[in-house]
């Protein structure tokens, strides 16, 4: 009986503590989530001077200066990313036009940068605005790099004509006495058949000079014309060696320009070009083992090795030494196997190794050359026979190599610098490059301008104003960190029991918060948004890849069953003319399917593209955000409201609770009205931008316009010079095939030759054998018989 008393006291005291425990836990988790709001909220009133000062520092970074700008420039340069190096010079010098250093130095920068980018006129209209403000101080380090570069380009797209202008402008620049512009000068009446203002110019040049090597080259070179203008046999076919004396004076200034030490590669490529000329020189003076050291003194690393290869095997068979002949050829094959002269080289070692009876190794040369140039001389006559049309021709020779590709319209490298090299060449196929540029910088300015208008209409045009996007990002980072402290806030009231409109609001204000824990507070949350949006849209872009994958595969079987249908008579098989027109439709049926699906595709993939441009910060998500934060906002505040109607701990918790919220309104208006100041700022911005886009995109529409009216007027012109080479490659692609069966057929000829004259010799010496043996057996059979008396 005392045991059952004594363990219902037990239990009894057991039951009051857990109820007292239980109280004070109860009573101590509204005081943790009020410390824990009123913490958040003090820290996000503390962080709102960073993000003011964050705003200012982003956009004084926004405004580099121009220095920085062209430093950013010059290595875009060193990596030759011509085209954003030029968008870089082009806003400096529009931005920039008062400064005293930084515009002429980004003007000359910019014009150095489309010369290198193979914009000629470009360049030329900002050297010449250079030179045209010689007058002025600041221009002054300049002028001679843009004399320099006018002179190149005058050269380069042909026109010497041009020069006389930039003469012209010449004799008003006040430092006349610069070594690189007596080069230029001397150049230029150099291309202009004026070699004596030639001479003259270039002699000025010192040799301490950067430009003395040139200089002194081009004399070699006027001395040659020169030479070349009092010999009779000039321009004739010559079967004697000219005297060595006519070539005397250029021999000599060729030498001296090795002679000065060369520390540029540019240098180093004139000592190269000198020793070639001195070497081609002796070898039309007939002094060959001269000319065999003047052509190896060119190194490896020198752009005219590959030259100098096959010149010297030249060289070699005037003096009759076969194997190195075939030796400085074996090696052209190796070390310049992109060499223009590697056909020819080819051939030569051929003949050279069946001249020396190697029959099968230049049967092998022979069947690998005619099977190589075989090859591009059909690929040249199917080009050639699809395009018939001179205005085809060039139409075809203008499109984007990808499209020429997936048409099968390519061409060998070798076959397309060999119609360059032909005449006129350089300047039809400038013509031809101008237009394939500007077309390609067209096209690329609509996708910009598309990609423009896409960020401009979205939610997240702060995308278009980088410098206020991390402002903007600090500042809503502080505001869900604010609404994620009222969260904490309304945890507190979930510790106490209501009923009635009370548990009405909790539950909507619940509804909201599973959405309101997703909303990003620091940089990582930002980042890990941005990472999951372009996941999914990488995700699409994978899956168009795949497709793309499995068109490019049904393109591949087409081509081959077209092959197939093409070639089967030649293999044997016999097909009714009933089978291979159904054949042929069904082939003709799959390929517009394919053109309709690439299409389908590359709309697919725009559309793709532009939504990456949309997703990321200020997105619909952050829209979304906002709506969330608002609505939970207005519920709190109202659920604050009637619980201080209530009574007891509830009404002393809501009491504390919006004197916590009323610090939380004062925080967010702050943020608030800084968000409201990026957001008119971005939205002046972006007026701006799309009335800067309308412009351009007018522009864009106007040099569409007046690039296919140019097109209209040169298409014919450049089409017919175009075709005129191609054809030249084409016979002489002919010529060499032709040369390698003739090989074949002369090493065939050779061996049956040597078969012959190695039976003869058998045969001769069998019959010597045969007559040796029967002296011998008439002197045994004469010393076995009896002597006479």
């Amino acid at each position: 009986m005392r045991l059952t008393r004594h363990n219902s006291w037990c239990a009894w005291c057991a039951a009051i503590a857990l109820c007292l425990v239980g109280s004070a836990a109860h009573a101590a988790e509204p005081d943790r989530a009020l410390k824990t709001a009123r913490a958040r909220i003090s820290a996000a009133a503390k962080d709102v001077p960073t993000v003011e000062s964050a705003i200012a520092s982003a956009v004084k970074a926004e405004q580099r200066k121009p220095e920085q700008r062209i430093a950013d420039a010059v290595l875009l340069m060193g990596v030759k990313d011509y085209d954003r190096a030029i968008d870089v010079l082009n806003e400096v010098t529009e931005k920039h036009r008062a400064h005293p250093t930084a515009f002429p130095d980004a003007l000359q920068l910019l014009g150095e940068a489309y010369f290198k980018d193979k914009q000629l006129l470009s360049a030329r209209r900002s050297f010449a605005l250079v030179l045209s403000r010689s007058g002025e101080r600041r221009f002054a380090p300049f002028q001679e790099r843009a004399v320099l570069r006018l002179v190149d380009i005058a050269l380069r797209r042909r026109q010497p004509k041009e020069l006389d202008a930039v003469f012209a402008k010449l004799a008003m620049v006040p430092a006349v006495a610069s070594s690189g512009i007596a080069y230029a000068k001397g150049k230029g009446l150099f291309a202009q058949g004026k070699f004596d203002g030639a001479r003259a110019s270039l002699m000025t040049v010192p040799l301490d000079s950067n430009f003395a090597h040139q200089a002194r080259y081009l004399l070699g070179t006027i001395a040659v014309r020169m030479a070349a203008g009092t010999d009779p046999a000039a321009g004739k076919e010559r079967n004697k060696p000219v005297a060595t004396a006519l070539y005397a004076p250029a021999i000599q200034l060729f030498r001296g320009v090795t002679k000065i030490k060369a520390t540029t590669s540019e240098q180093r490529h004139v000592v190269g070009l000198a020793n070639l000329a001195i070497g081609r020189l002796l070898y039309e003076s007939g002094d060959w083992a001269q000319a065999v050291t003047a052509y190896n003194q060119i190194k490896r690393e020198s752009p005219e090795f590959g030259t100098m290869l096959y010149e010297l095997a030249w060289v070699y068979v005037r003096l009759g030494d076969v194997m190195r002949a075939m030796r400085a050829l074996e090696v052209l094959s190796v070390a310049a196997p992109n060499s223009d002269d590697v056909a020819d080289a080819a051939l030569l070692r051929g003949d050279l190794m069946l001249r020396a009876g190697q029959f099968e190794k230049s049967f092998k040369v022979y069947e690998s050359v005619r099977g190589n140039y075989d090859r591009m001389r059909s690929r040249v006559d199917g080009f050639l026979g699809k395009n018939t049309d001179a205005g085809v021709f060039f139409d075809m020779l203008s499109r984007d190599q990808l499209e020429l590709f997936e048409a099968g319209g390519t061409l060998p490298p070798l076959v397309v610098r060999w119609a360059r090299k032909g005449t006129d060449g350089d300047m039809a196929f400038a013509v031809i490059d101008d237009v394939t540029a500007s077309r390609r910088l067209i096209k690329e300015s609509n996708e910009m301008i598309d990609r423009l208008n896409a960020v401009l209409a979205s939610p997240n045009r702060i995308r278009a104003v980088p410098a206020l996007r991390v402002g903007a990002e600090r500042a809503l980072g502080l505001i869900n960190s604010v609404a994620l402290a009222r969260m904490r806030l309304a945890k507190g009231l979930d510790e106490f029991s209501v009923s009635g409109q009370l548990l009405q609001l909790r539950r909507q204000r619940k509804a909201y918060e599973r959405r309101l824990k997703l909303i990003p507070v620091d940089s990582a949350d930002f980042s890990r948004r941005e990472t999951q949006a372009n996941r999914q849209w990488n995700r699409t872009s994978q899956g168009l890849q795949r497709l793309e994958l499995e068109i490019d595969t049904l393109q591949a079987t087409v081509n081959g069953l077209e092959r197939m249908l093409r070639d089967g008579p030649q293999a044997g098989v016999v097909r009714s003319p009933a089978q291979v027109e159904r054949y042929r439709m069904a082939l003709v049926e799959q390929k517009r399917l394919i053109f309709y699906y690439r299409e389908q595709i590359t709309r697919l993939r725009s559309f793709t593209e532009a939504g990456k441009i949309q997703v990321g910060f200020g997105d619909r998500r952050f829209v979304e955000d906002a709506r969330v934060r608002a609505a939970y906002r207005q519920l709190v505040v109202q659920e604050v409201a009637l619980a201080q109607r209530e009574g007891g701990e509830l009404r002393a918790y809501a009491a504390r609770a919006a004197e916590v919220l009323a610090a939380a309104d004062a925080v967010d208006a702050r943020l608030g009205a800084m968000v409201g100041d990026i957001d008119r700022t971005v939205r002046a911005k972006t007026k701006e931008l799309r009335k800067a886009v309308s412009q351009e995109t007018a522009h864009i529409v106007d040099y569409s316009g007046r690039l296919e009216q140019l097109d209209e007027e040169a298409r014919m012109v450049v089409g017919q010079v175009a075709m005129r080479n191609f054809i030249n490659v084409r016979d002489r692609l002919k010529s060499i095939v032709l040369r390698a069966d003739v090989g074949i057929t002369e090493e065939a000829w050779e061996l049956r030759e040597e078969q012959l004259m190695r039976v003869r010799r058998l045969k001769v010496e069998r019959a010597r054998t045969d007559a040796r043996l029967e002296r011998e057996l008439e002197e045994v059979l004469d010393d076995s018989g009896e002597p006479e008396e």
